[in-house]
């Protein structure tokens, strides 16, 4: 799913750092951050260096059940 929400992102990037059964993307990778400055979404991305990018959203993708079963998630 497609996500401009700030929290959202956020609590996606927390499963997939420790959980890995999240995958949080932009065009360009795998979002390691993210950021609202001035009105726009930054991402950091994954073997980009230190460098934040203008994203318009970012794709979160969540398996319907937790691979691993150390997290609970919801069916969407």
């Amino acid at each position: 799913m497609q996500s401009t929400d700030l929290e959202e992102i956020k609590a996606a990037l927390w499963l997939q750092a420790f959980h890995g059964c999240t995958q949080v993307r932009c065009p360009l990778g795998q979002v390691m951050a993210i950021r609202r400055r001035k009105g726009h979404l930054l991402a950091l991305c994954r073997g980009r260096g230190c460098r934040w990018y203008e994203v318009e959203a970012v794709t979160i993708e969540r398996p319907r059940v937790c691979p691993t079963g150390a997290c609970d998630i919801a069916a969407e």
